[in-house]
């Protein structure tokens, strides 16, 4: 018997691969262990880069806001 160690870049690849694994008739067993590494999502990108900004000081330099928000649909329109 021979053991494989693969490492993927998210836990949906990994739960793809474990899916995909498990149907095989020759793979005997499939061990998920998708807690060793931090996770590498989208969600948790983001959530470690909100959690590197300071409370309240993402939009802090916005004095008018009704204006920024006419300026940012204006900037999707010219698009």
């Amino acid at each position: 018997m021979t053991t494989l160690k693969i490492t993927v870049d998210n836990r949906k690849n990994a739960q793809l691969l474990t899916k995909l694994l498990k149907s095989m008739v020759f793979v005997k067993k499939v061990e998920e262990d998708l807690l060793v590494n931090e996770r590498n999502d989208q969600f948790a990108m983001l959530k470690k880069i909100f959690n590197g900004t300071e409370p309240n000081s993402l939009f802090s330099g916005v004095i008018n806001p009704v204006k920024w928000q006419k300026e940012i649909r204006d900037e999707w329109e010219t698009r």
